[in-house]
């Protein structure tokens, strides 16, 4: 059975290498989950026997962490790597404390964030049971410092995926020294699990709990309706970490303190009793998911071989395809752009672009004429042209000034038109993506975002290209152009 665990971590591991939640299978998992400061650290590091979780004030996990334990006789030292770092095993704990550390603020940055995002290590020991948890972010009401303002509701919407999963064993942490009836952690099991069927209580701090006889109902089992046990566990406190007490010793205090004051059902509590019985449920679970989860695998690998089939072959020279891949691109495009590739299903953007250009700018520009008041417009230009003496002849300044008024007039339907030409080249790009990139899902986003950025780039300068030369017309009219002065001899032999 401990050989069918180790297959469940090595899909976890593919879900979390290739980016896709492990929901998509419902693999079976113990999912811990509990309020801040109540000992949830303490228990987990209780289990895997080593300090290795990040401490402080806050939210500290800030990413689901998958903790896979393995044992291994052969090892003597206890040994840790990470997903994102296979190679690298640490045998210096702190080192692992770190890493995490520094992995959840490349991910959420520094702000107290969270990311659904999870961390996977993996320790190896010879003392250890063959046992995966995940832990989740504590569960907090209030964003302190600079945690988002909401906090609570991104810390519920994680726990929620992953405890809805109706395959994961949910391990409640609360502490003895609260109300159990407020335990956040078991009010958010009930909301999935209202029977109890999946659900495993750990009371944490027994020793700071009152020996009253409700607690003792309590640990016995008789108040808390969870049907895979209640097991007390006594945490290591804030001065046995400073004082660098081992976990080891830890664990030999707790198990004569039920012997001392819990007598009657010492067997059936302490962190040792907890290992036993967690790897005891996780192994009947995972036997009685195997049958479904085995369906689900086999009906997902026919799934995925068959879009695999539809990829074509595999690729042997990945340079030689990727160069061959922008050659096509680029051919398709331009056939896009100059009808070669003419189809009767859709119109070609060179086609489209024309019709941006002849609608635009054709029509637009077809429909400019003179105003209905030119020659009242024309007579103040000479006035003012004049200024305090009468003029005989017609300043060049007054035409210059109402051929200026004409051109502005040319510059909004030539931008319209460089906009909308700009979408139909971007639907040309989506489109030459979509059929020759569709194989290679990363290559088509990566070349349509560096199209994209070009296209961006080239519209701006178009614009300002057009900026410009419509400035540099309005800088000198050429009254002495071949158009205007054939114009200007008809109109003299008419008059």
């Amino acid at each position: 059975m401990e050989n069918f665990l180790e297959i469940i971590n090595d899909l976890q591991d593919v879900f979390n290498t290739v980016g896709v939640s492990s929901d998509t299978l419902s693999l079976p998992q113990i999912v811990v989950v509990g309020s801040q400061s109540t000992g949830k650290s303490s228990v987990l590091e209780s289990i895997v026997r080593q300090d290795f979780l990040p401490r402080g004030s806050g939210i500290v996990t800030r990413r689901p962490l998958i903790i896979q334990l393995t044992q291994d006789i052969t090892v003597e030292t206890p040994k840790a790597s990470f997903l994102h770092e296979p190679d690298v095993w640490h045998t210096d704990f702190d080192e692992v404390s770190n890493e995490i550390i520094r992995n959840t603020d490349q991910v959420c940055g520094k702000n107290k964030g969270i990311s659904s995002e999870p961390i996977t290590i993996k320790v190896v020991d010879a003392n250890l049971p063959t046992l995966t948890l995940v832990d989740l972010p504590g569960i907090t009401k209030i964003a302190i410092g600079d945690q988002p303002e909401d906090i609570e509701e991104q810390t519920y919407s994680l726990i929620n995926r992953y405890i809805e999963n109706p395959n994961s064993i949910i391990l409640a942490i609360s502490p003895g020294n609260s109300d159990i009836a407020n335990s956040e952690s078991l009010k958010l099991a009930r909301t999935v699990d209202p029977d109890g069927d999946r659900t495993i209580a750990v009371i944490t701090k027994v020793d700071l709990m009152e020996r009253t006889r409700e607690n003792l109902d309590v640990l016995q089992g008789k108040t808390l309706p969870v049907k895979l046990g209640i097991i007390g566990v006594i945490n290591r406190n804030q001065s046995h970490i400073e004082q660098k007490v081992t976990v080891e010793s830890c664990l030999e205090r707790e198990a004569q303190y039920f012997k001392n004051f819990y007598h009657n059902i010492a067997s059936e509590h302490g962190t040792e009793h907890l290992i036993q019985r967690l790897c005891t449920i996780l192994m009947n679970h995972v036997k009685n998911c195997l049958p479904d989860l085995i369906q689900r695998v086999t009906e997902e690998k026919i799934v995925q071989h068959e879009i695999l089939n539809s990829l074509g072959p595999k690729v042997e020279d990945p340079k030689l395809t990727l160069a061959e891949c922008i050659r096509i691109y680029v051919d398709r495009f331009k056939a896009e752009i100059y009808g070669t590739n003419s189809s009767w299903q859709h119109n070609t953007g060179g086609k489209e672009l024309r019709d941006v250009f002849e609608r635009e700018i054709g029509e637009a520009l077809d429909k400019i004429s003179l105003p209905e008041d030119i020659e009242c417009k024309i007579e103040a230009e000479i006035r003012n042209a004049s200024g305090s003496k009468p003029s005989l002849f017609t300043p060049n300044i007054v035409f210059d000034n109402l051929a200026c008024e004409i051109l502005k007039k040319f510059r909004p339907p030539v931008k319209r038109a460089i906009k909308k030409g700009a979408e139909k080249l971007s639907d040309v790009i989506a489109r030459v993506g979509k059929d020759v990139l569709r194989k290679y899902p990363n290559l088509k986003r990566e070349a349509h975002q560096i199209a994209m950025n070009l296209l961006i780039k080239k519209q701006y300068e178009a614009e300002g290209f057009i900026d410009n030369y419509l400035k540099l017309e309005e800088c000198y009219i050429n009254t002495n152009h071949r158009l205007f002065t054939m114009n200007r001899s008809k109109v003299e032999a008419e008059n």
